[in-house]
């Protein structure tokens, strides 16, 4: 450096004056920073994403496996049915029929509702946000529910001619 383009202020004749070593350590050092943290941040964001995904296939799992266990039990309760049915006729009395259940009431840490349709179970998740279809067999009486439940116990009853599921 010449003495013209350092500042005045600054002195032109100590043993410092021209030793520019200092200044590439540490720009390396602050470039080195910037570097691994644009690669930790980058990291983290693809972890993230990648949790979200496995989160939401663990949960259709879940919801999967919740709404083939609930079939399977209006499956069943409907096999009771017949048979109850068949021994009403046979000695006269009424055809009652009472399934207890009981379901999971969260899938991976997160409630879920559920809802029965003509003929297939739909299993929603709100965090993620994820909803399962689920079909269940044909069933000789109609399959009914009072409304959207969440899981946890509920009670299959056969009623004249129908399943009635309830919370």
């Amino acid at each position: 450096m010449s003495r013209s383009v350092l500042p005045r202020w600054l002195p032109c004749d100590g043993p410092f004056t021209r030793d520019t070593r200092a200044v590439s350590v540490t720009v390396g050092y602050v470039l080195t920073l910037v570097v691994a943290a644009l690669l930790l941040g980058t990291l983290i964001t693809a972890a993230g994403g990648l949790m979200s995904s496995q989160s939401q296939s663990v949960v259709a799992g879940e919801l999967d496996v919740v709404g083939n266990q609930l079939a399977a039990n209006i499956g069943e309760a409907d096999q009771l049915a017949q048979v109850a049915l068949a021994d009403a006729r046979g000695s006269g009395g009424p055809a009652t029929v009472v399934l207890d259940v009981t379901l999971p009431r969260q899938v991976a840490g997160t409630g879920y509702l559920v809802d029965i349709e003509d003929d297939r179970i739909v299993l929603e998740a709100s965090n993620p946000t994820v909803v399962v279809e689920v079909p269940y067999r044909a069933t000789t009486v109609s399959v009914e529910a009072d409304d959207r439940f969440s899981g946890g116990p509920i009670q299959i009853t056969f009623e004249g001619d129908q399943l009635v599921v309830r919370t």
